[in-house]
């Protein structure tokens, strides 16, 4: 049972982290804009650039996932998550940002469709539905606003 707990801990806190790295973006716009001197619309496009690229690309990763091994496709995504988001961080110019983001949306929506089939397979029957929530709860509560001046 302890192993369930550690588990699940995993996938919500996945879940959570890719939520965050995804919505993260609209809130320091005004920062990101001020820091590579663009204009905040250029910024903005970032998030309309990382969905586009999230919702073509996703369904297509998950057919060609198939019959992969799914943790050893996790860890790869996962590795990549990793490097996009310390790209993020490193960026020194507006295209090397970009380019972080659109890598980060490549592999954010198929590891949060993976985590949720592991916690399909992880929970027993009467826990499935309780663990999937958590970990879209995870991903929803990242979205939260939590400004609170």
């Amino acid at each position: 049972m302890k192993s369930l707990k550690v588990q699940s801990f995993i996938l919500i806190s996945i879940g959570f982290i890719l939520g965050m790295s995804e919505f993260i973006i609209v809130g320091i716009i005004n920062d990101l804009a001020d820091s590579f001197d663009v204009g905040i619309s250029n910024v903005g496009f970032l998030v309309t650039m990382f969905a586009i690229v999230y919702a073509i690309v996703t369904p297509i990763l998950t057919i060609l996932v198939g019959e992969h091994r799914l943790k050893r496709v996790m860890l790869l995504l996962l590795s990549v998550f990793t490097v996009s988001n310390v790209m993020t961080a490193l960026a020194n110019s507006f295209f090397i940002l970009s380019l972080s983001r659109v890598l980060n949306a490549v592999v954010a929506g198929i590891t949060v469709s993976i985590a949720i089939t592991f916690a399909a397979v992880i929970a027993p029957r009467d826990k499935r539905a309780w663990l999937i929530s958590w970990v879209f709860s995870g991903y929803s509560v990242a979205s939260v606003d939590w400004d609170l001046d």
